[in-house]
């Protein structure tokens, strides 16, 4: 077989054993140790057959994230939407990302011209966790891939989250695939180079692994006060019935209909998922003043499913209701916030929120208002190059176009029972950081709200449930999620799901969570990792540069 050939099936293998580890793809979670070794080999079969002239390696790389993006992110193409649509709510974030996970292994060749190939590896440790950083914080932020996030479904694994987050796995992963690599080179060497390279190798996979199962087996789950919970799943078709498919109000009682059959006197906290809450917003001016109808923040008190949750409230005192809601602001005056739309005749002002509505069982009715917008159905990337695109956006809940979002990571407390919640509305989830920085702001409970019924029955919800285990030990923080379908459920402080409902099916659980106010090295520091390994990856590029301009011009 010619070469060029070989590079290129193992440049595939990488992409498919990225596949057979990853959460609702293949699950091997063990493969992602040695999933970029076929891939290392590629680039040495590249060297030997390019050494008398100068050929890219960066196409073959492009097999591989490209095989791995693929494969794991095909789900997109579920989404109920005209065929042009579909391809590109698949081919968008594929393509970008690709790209995106390529550029590390361009940057480390880069390096191994003036350092030489020991130096690059690790620098391409560096530039990886850089992207994974990145992606957490910019306008394309997709942290989806990141590789830490390949053990959502194995929480034994990595206890030791709580003081590196999910890019600790990431570390690990990338060290004991270079230590491997180099082992499996250098094991036709006799004596201590053979035997070195294969200890520290096995120490790398090995040692992180004990010490998580001691973690794990030691952790009482149990930690901080009890509370009995019901969590809502609805079941309500996202295309055909939540948004006007079926009355608001009667999308409401059906929800009530499912808490009640669960709840008793001693339940202090009823979560509904993402937009819950729907009414259509509108204003009355017709007799000189103003009269909001709908789920207007100006005056929550007077929409309807607002009153009707509060006389679910009164006749169960003590319970405090989470509910995910589409909600909007008017503006009266003064200066506009950059979400802003024009409303009606284009004189007046509102700004469109993915919120969710807090009724403590003692207190005033407070909104949250998601932060973390997905890229395309809730907020147009780098708006100010492709605000003109905004028309091709999926509509994925009920209202497109840029969305108002909350700056501060606010803590939704009930004062009756002591409950301080970390609201995380779908996406949000998926950043460990931000949900840390509302846990570090006094949180004792996670509440996920999220749809995840615009995919069909495919891996993308259950990715998406892998997600919330990290988060539960990153802050050790028990998870109560509600989704309108999919998996609904509870998350202990150890990672583990219990009471996980079943796909398609409206379903109400009750259970009993154990809300934390302990607060981990994670938590309290951030993504330590990540910021570390930005700085050191801007170093040695630089220096890099620096050589290669010096060697060109000696």
């Amino acid at each position: 077989m010619p070469t060029r050939a070989r590079i290129v099936l193992w440049s595939v293998a990488s992409g498919a054993l990225w596949a057979l580890a990853w959460p609702a793809i293949g699950g091997v979670t063990w493969l992602a140790f040695v999933a970029w070794l076929p891939l290392l080999h590629a680039e040495r079969l590249h060297e030997n057959r390019t050494k008398e002239r100068h050929r890219s390696f960066f196409p073959y790389v492009l097999v591989a994230t490209f095989m791995w993006n693929l494969s794991c992110s095909w789900w997109f193409y579920c989404v109920s939407e005209p065929l042009a649509t579909k391809l590109i709510s698949v081919g968008a974030p594929v393509l970008v990302n690709t790209l995106l996970m390529a550029v590390p292994w361009w940057l480390k060749r880069l390096v191994q011209k003036s350092h030489g190939a020991q130096v690059a590896g690790y620098a391409f440790i560096l530039f990886w966790l850089a992207l994974e950083r990145l992606h957490h914080d910019w306008d394309l932020q997709w942290p989806w891939f990141s590789i830490g996030n390949v053990f959502g479904t194995r929480p034994a694994m990595v206890q030791w989250y709580e003081y590196t987050g999910m890019l600790g796995g990431s570390l690990w992963v990338l060290l004991a695939n270079l230590a491997i690599d180099r082992s499996i080179t250098t094991w036709r060497s006799k004596g201590r180079a053979r035997t070195g390279t294969a200890l520290t190798a096995l120490c790398i996979v090995v040692v992180p692994f004990c010490a998580s199962v001691w973690r794990f087996v030691t952790y009482g789950a149990d930690r901080g006060m009890a509370t009995e919970v019901v969590i809502v799943q609805p079941n309500i078709d996202p295309y055909t019935e939540k948004f006007g498919g079926v009355d608001p109000l009667d999308q409401l009682e059906r929800m009530l209909a499912l808490a009640e059959m669960r709840i008793t006197g001693n339940t202090r906290l009823v979560v509904f998922p993402e937009t819950a809450l729907q009414e259509a917003a509108t204003v009355d001016m017709s007799q000189g003043g103003m009269r909001f109808n709908g789920l207007w923040e100006n005056d929550l008190e007077a929409s309807r499913s607002v009153m009707r949750l509060k006389a679910f409230q009164e006749k169960h005192p003590g319970t405090a209701m989470l509910c995910g809601m589409n909600s909007d602001r008017w503006f009266r005056g003064g200066p506009l916030p950059e979400a802003a739309r024009p409303f009606g005749d284009g004189r007046h002002w509102y700004e469109a929120y993915n919120a969710a509505l807090w009724m403590p069982a003692q207190g005033a009715v407070v909104s949250y208002h998601k932060s973390k917008l997905v890229a395309g159905p809730e907020t147009m990337p780098f708006e100010e190059v492709l605000g003109p695109l905004g028309d091709l956006a999926l509509d994925l809940g009920g209202t497109t176009g840029t969305l108002g979002q909350q700056e501060e990571r606010s803590v939704l407390r009930d004062p009756s029972s002591g409950l301080a919640i970390a609201p995380a509305i779908c996406y949000e989830s998926v950043f460990g950081e931000h949900v840390a920085a509302h846990v570090r702001n006094g949180a004792n409970l996670i509440a996920i709200m999220t749809n995840d019924g615009w995919w069909d029955d495919s891996p993308g919800y259950r990715q998406h449930l892998a997600f919330a285990s990290l988060r539960a030990i990153e802050t050790r923080r028990s998870v109560v999620r509600s989704a309108n379908t999919g998996i609904s459920c509870v998350v202990d402080q150890r990672g583990i799901i219990h009471g996980a409902t079943t796909w398609w099916e409206p379903a109400a659980l009750h259970a009993t969570v154990f809300a934390n106010d302990r607060i981990t090295f994670f938590t309290r520091y951030g993504d330590s990792i990540g910021r570390v390994a930005t700085w050191f990856a801007v170093l040695v590029l630089a220096m890099s540069l620096v050589r290669r301009y010096r060697q060109r011009s000696a």
